[in-house]
Formats: structure tokens, C-alpha cells, sequence
């Protein structure tokens, strides 16, 4: 053995030479145990990473989900009901006033002006007016009332429990409060006025069209007067 002058190598049979120059064997379990803690890891981390985007996707999904929900039952731009769930609670808390013999009261509310206001100072000014009466409107019923975008240019206020006495001075005070709010918008300061036509069940109509109409007569009084007034059928 040449590392070795001590040794006299007997050939190839040759118990030292056999042990000492044979190479150091790999430690195969270690190195199949480092492999398969890597697979481990790897897997941990595909797993992980499929069950982010599982969960983003799941989010992605409900948040489309409730924007469409929400598309089918308000108005996006004043955030009111729009007239198809209107009707669809008209029809419900008709049922109930019937059965239970208790009176309601529809309200269709315009703003004055509004084609002159959108032809003056255009589309967006129009529609801020829009907006801040909406948000007068809401701010002046109660919870158990259902305040709509019905048309354009008009809202509707449904009011269960209540005569057309008591729709009255509800509609009196979001007259009030409409009539003393300046609205500014593109350095311009309106003042606005609202008109309102009331009817009620079972004194005006029984059917939801038949007081939805009589009501529409109503405020078609109430503009064809002046406007900035509430009108009763």
C-alpha cells in the first residue's frame, strides 16, 4: 500500500488494504430521510398556497355574490330600494294591512326642477340632487318604512300603520327639511323643493296599482299647483 510504507500489501487479498482503501459509504438513510422532509415541506407549502387562493377565490365569489344581490334590490345611484323590490313590499304589507284591517299609505315624491337643474348645470349635478334628497328622504321615516328610487325623476315611500293623515306630516317634514338644504355642487348652491301625492288603503284603493295611481294622481296635482306642497288623493 503506498500511503503506508509500514504495510507489505499480501495482493489482492488483502484484509487491510480491503478495509482501509475501500471509500466511505454514503449514509443513504440520512440522505432518504433529508429527501422525503424536502417532499414534506414542499407539499406543506403547495398545500398552503392552494388553500390561499381556495380562500380568496371563496371570498372573490360572495363579494360578487352580495354585489349582485344588492344590484337586484337597490338603486345603485341613491342607494334606495329600486321600484321592483318596491312593488314586490307594496304587495306584501298589502296582504298584511288586508287581513288585519290596518291602513297604509303610499307616497310618490319629485323633486322640482329636476330636467331644469340636469339641462342648466348637466347630468351630475342632477344626480348629486338626487342623492342629497334620497338621503333627506331616508333620514326622515322609520325603519319599518321602505323609501325607493321609483322612477328618474321620482321616489316612492311605502308607510304601514298609517293613515293618510299621518303620511301627511311625515311627508310635511322631508318637505321642510328639503326646502331649507342648499346642496352645493361644482361651485354652484341650489335649493331645491320637493312635491308629494299621498294615497291610502282602504280609503283610496285596495289593490297596490290602484293606490300607486291615485297617488301619482296626486302628485300631479301638487306640481300642476306650484309644487313645493303635499297633496292627498
Amino acid at each position: 500500500m503506498a500511503n503506508n510504507p509500514n504495510h507489505i500489501c499480501s495482493g489482492r487479498s488483502c484484509m487491510f488494504c480491503r478495509v482501509v482503501e475501500k471509500p466511505s459509504r454514503p449514509n443513504f438513510i440520512a440522505d432518504k430521510r433529508t429527501s422525503l422532509d424536502n417532499q414534506v415541506l414542499n407539499r406543506v407549502k403547495e398545500l398552503e398556497q392552494r388553500s390561499l387562493i381556495a380562500h380568496s377565490q371563496k371570498t372573490m365569489s360572495l363579494t360578487k355574490v352580495e354585489e349582485t344581490e344588492k344590484l337586484a334590490l337597490f338603486d345603485i345611484l341613491t342607494d334606495l330600494y329600486n321600484s321592483r323590490t318596491f312593488t314586490k313590499e307594496v304587495k306584501d304589507e298589502l296582504k298584511r294591512a288586508k287581513r288585519y284591517k290596518r291602513p297604509l299609505t303610499i307616497c310618490i315624491v319629485a323633486i322640482d326642477n329636476i330636467r331644469e337643474i340636469s339641462m342648466q348645470y348637466g347630468a351630475l349635478t342632477s344626480d348629486t340632487v338626487l342623492q342629497k334628497a334620497a338621503m333627506i328622504v331616508k333620514s326622515a321615516i322609520r325603519d319599518v318604512d321602505i323609501a325607493a328610487r321609483y322612477s328618474m325623476e321620482e321616489f316612492a315611500i311605502m308607510l304601514p300603520e298609517t293613515n293618510a293623515s299621518g303620511a301627511s306630516i311625515v311627508a310635511e317634514r322631508i318637505r321642510q327639511r328639503t326646502s331649507g338644504h342648499v346642496i352645493s355642487h361644482n361651485w354652484h348652491n341650489l335649493r331645491i323643493s320637493l312635491s308629494f301625492g299621498l294615497a291610502s288603503f282602504p280609503h283610496h284603493g285596495r289593490e297596490h296599482d290602484e293606490i300607486i295611481n291615485e297617488a301619482i294622481i296626486a302628485l300631479k296635482t301638487a306640481i300642476r299647483q306650484g309644487g313645493d306642497q303635499v297633496c292627498v288623493a
